[in-house]
């Protein structure tokens, strides 16, 4: 049996943030409602039909294998994304079948990942969600076009990159507040652009798994996202499904210690009686072999470790992780829209960054990842 932690200074500190994380998840800024309009920028964009961004979008032709797969976000989560992907073999690539074949199921994709060094987190708790909402739609518009700047000193130096047959929002900041925004611009022009979500795909699951209940108690690891982003967004599509009450609660993985049972280690300090439906997993550093090495101890009756953890889950308690459900959604849309390349090659991946034009921050200029270029403030 995991062995417990201690009570000192430390952890009291510990467990005051963990409260703090629990309370921010409950009450939790509010997602953007569908009787909202969207941001100025986007509804200029609607209305505009003379602008080239209205144009570009309106026009945009996402049906065409030859263009690529898109990831946003900060850094670490694009790179987190981008390997999921590069890695995946959970299909035959032939048939189709969940059989893994030996061959990447996205041979001869390109892979593109589009970083951003603002702070969505800071930008959420500041109440910049404004912000936050049009940074997500020139995010996606970026990857509507075919140019690039070379540099950010040079201007007229233009680059060119592919363009995207498939959207990745990898922040869930992004997907919270931004997806709205994008999906208010695609369905007015009538583009068919497919927008994923990693934080949407686990949500979407959880709530499918939990039909039927009144309540319903989810735990998240969130990896670097802001955990209180979670609640809200669990809330607002649990409402939809007739889910009355949504407790939600979120720690970061402890390193070196089994990822499972600290995590229901501090649940159980929290004093919450009510059992966990499921642990929603969008830390795609998480090591899912161990947790679900853990949970096969706890559901066994004759290990020693059920005694002390089974009630802390319900009996149909579900590890619901993000990596698979991204590889596996990215692998269907592909197939059923007849969208991959079919060449015989290893993923590639390329790599660019947004960053702020100097004379106005809210433009961004996209170019080649180079870290000279970086902001000087990340």
């Amino acid at each position: 049996m995991k062995k417990k932690v201690t009570v000192s200074a430390v952890v009291v500190v510990v467990l005051a943030a963990v409260a703090l994380g629990v309370f921010l998840l409950l009450k939790g800024r509010k997602p953007v409602s569908q009787a909202e309009p969207p941001v100025p920028f986007v509804s200029e964009i609607i209305s505009d039909n003379n602008s080239a961004a209205h144009r570009m979008v309106a026009s945009y032709k996402p049906h065409d294998a030859s263009k690529a797969i898109f990831v946003f976000g900060s850094r670490s989560r694009t790179q987190e994304v981008a390997s999921a992907l590069m890695d995946s073999d959970a299909f035959d690539n032939v048939d189709g079948s969940a059989n893994p074949d030996g061959l990447k199921d996205l041979a001869g994709e390109t892979i593109c990942t589009v970083t951003n060094f603002s702070d969505f987190g800071e930008m959420v708790n500041d109440g910049r969600l404004e912000d936050m909402r049009e940074l997500t739609a020139r995010n996606v518009i970026s990857a509507m076009d075919t140019l690039c700047y070379v540099s950010p000193y040079d201007r007229s130096g233009m680059g060119k990159k592919p363009l995207a047959k498939l959207i990745v929002l990898g922040s869930a900041c992004m997907t919270q507040y931004g997806r709205y925004d994008v999906d208010s611009l695609f369905n007015a022009l009538n583009c068919e652009l497919p927008v994923l979500s990693p934080m949407q795909l686990i949500v979407d699951e959880a709530i499918r798994m939990s039909k039927g209940k009144k309540i319903i108690s989810v735990g998240v690891l969130a990896g670097n996202a802001p955990v209180d982003i979670y609640g809200p967004y669990i809330k607002g599509r649990a409402a939809k499904e007739g889910i009355d009450s949504v407790l939600c609660v979120g720690f970061k993985a402890p390193e070196g210690e089994d990822p499972l049972l600290s995590f229901l280690d501090r649940y159980s300090e929290l004093g919450i009686n009510r059992p966990l439906d499921a642990i929603l997993v969008d830390d795609l550093g998480v090591d899912l072999a161990s947790f679900n090495e853990s949970l096969g101890r706890i559901t066994s009756v004759m290990n020693a470790e059920s005694l002390t953890y089974g009630n802390l889950i319900s009996p149909g308690f579900r590890i619901v992780d993000s990596r698979s459900r991204i590889c596996n959604a990215v692998y269907s849309i592909l197939r059923s829209q007849n969208l991959f390349t079919h060449q015989i090659s290893q993923p590639r991946q390329l790599d660019y960054m947004l960053i702020p034009r100097e004379e106005n921050e809210k433009e961004l200029m996209l170019l080649q990842y180079n870290e000279r270029y970086i902001p000087k403030n990340n």
